[in-house]
């Protein structure tokens, strides 16, 4: 299987996780209950899921009073599709 289908599935699937994440931290920061470490959101928008780390920031409006994750979901979303860009030109 070609290298840039690989990538692209994963990035499909860890968007998919990390959005649900972050739908589901900010579900249980509203009703008070436990929530998500910041680093476990933040390892899966640098593994893959900055497209879901960046509609569960900027869509979704969660952690958005943290600079850091706003920097985070711009700079993975640029390392992805570099990834993206240069993995389709092998």
């Amino acid at each position: 299987m070609n290298i840039f289908i690989i990538i692209v599935i994963l990035n499909i699937i860890f968007s998919l996780i990390t959005l649900a994440l972050y739908i589901i931290d900010k579900q249980k920061a509203k009703a008070s209950k436990w929530r998500i470490k910041e680093k476990t959101l933040l390892l899966f928008t640098y593994l893959f899921g900055a497209v879901g780390a960046f509609i569960g920031v900027f869509v979704v409006r969660h952690k958005t009073k943290h600079w850091y994750f706003v920097l985070s979901c711009i700079i993975s979303m640029v390392i992805q599709v570099f990834l993206l860009y240069f993995t389709y030109n092998i």
